[in-house]
């Protein structure tokens, strides 16, 4: 079932990689098929071999529709928030260096670029620390992402989402190079 939405997930997985926003297997992908179903990326297996079959079919209470792997770890992130926004039907989690950065050091990233504050909604929050697979992280994240469209993990990473695919890559892209230039003019700034 949903073959090629299967096939435009690892189509962005391999993007992740080349952009070296996930490593091996960390991070996940997820797509909304039907109002309560979810095609998502299994746990621990490198994206880099993923294949379509590798995939999961899961409903929005975690139960497995179709596939043989186990979720990612982070699914229940993924379905915490498809319940919580219907606006959404797309969730990338990574780690790109600067905007895990931020999440490492547990601070917000500062919307500095008009374009890019229209697309998230405002400024990136942090999502409180709980550890992963449990149902407190999800509700951290649900807390502080609200009707925005990233969120930052902490310690951890970032969380984009959108109406397709296209726009949570997009929106992943846009806070990453937010975050890379609020750094760089802090340091140039810092030299002044």
């Amino acid at each position: 079932m949903y073959e090629d939405m299967k096939r435009y997930v690892i189509e962005i997985g391999k993007i992740l990689l080349e952009k070296d926003f996930i490593v091996g297997s960390s991070g996940s992908i997820s797509s909304r098929v039907e109002e309560n179903l979810m095609i998502i990326t299994p746990g621990n297996m490198p994206f880099y071999s993923m294949k379509t079959s590798d995939l999961l079919v899961i409903d929005t209470s975690g139960n497995i529709i179709e596939g043989e792997n186990e979720p990612s770890p982070e699914a229940a992130i993924h379905i915490a928030i498809y319940n919580a926004r219907r606006d959404v039907n797309a969730i990338i989690l990574a780690q790109p260096i600067y905007a895990t950065a931020f999440a490492v050091a547990k601070k917000p990233i500062p919307m500095i670029l008009n374009e890019v504050t229209l697309t998230t909604k405002g400024d990136i929050e942090v999502a409180e620390y709980a550890s992963l697979r449990t149902i407190d992280l999800a509700n951290n994240v649900i807390s502080a992402l609200k009707d925005k469209n990233a969120v930052l993990l902490a310690k951890y990473g970032i969380v984009s989402c959108g109406g397709d695919l296209e726009e949570a890559l997009d929106i992943l892209l846009r806070v990453e190079r937010t975050a890379k230039i609020y750094i760089l003019s802090r340091l140039v700034k810092g030299t002044s």
